[in-house]
């Protein structure tokens, strides 16, 4: 059970302070839609945080993280983000009446945004998981 909140409370906190700062500071969405779409983000955070850790867990396992550089780690970190996220992300967009060139620019957006916060967002996964004090914590 803590390992799901932790979990959770990273994927929630995490998806609304990036999430919201691409969809109103680049993709230029507006305030209520941006509101939206963040409400919208909450359920599937509650829904897809846990398994992003469970996903994120294995892939640094099959690779053997722990010994690795960190260079290596931000890039399994934003691989990670990038692969479990855009698919996601772009779906919440349509539902919530972005425009399809909205969405266009708010997922190339996030492409950036994931490459620079990928591996900050692993970190703040593992940080709420001590927080929890969840074992096992990469």
């Amino acid at each position: 059970m803590r390992r799901y909140l932790a979990d959770t409370l990273a994927m929630v906190a995490f998806s609304i302070a990036v999430g919201a700062f691409v969809e109103l500071v680049i993709a230029g969405l507006t305030i209520e839609q941006t509101v939206r779409v963040r409400a919208a983000a909450i359920p599937v955070s509650l829904l897809t945080g846990r398994p992003y850790g469970i996903y994120r867990d294995w892939i640094f396992r099959r690779l053997g993280s722990a010994e690795k550089p960190p260079l290596q780690k931000i890039l399994l970190d934003t691989f990670v983000n990038l692969t479990f996220q855009i698919p996601l992300y772009a779906l919440i967009l349509a539902f919530n009446g972005a425009r399809g060139s909205q969405i266009l620019t708010a997922v190339s957006s996030i492409l950036v945004i994931v490459g620079l916060s990928g591996r900050p967002y692993g970190m703040f996964l593992s940080g709420c998981r001590r927080l929890f004090k969840v074992p096992g914590t990469l």
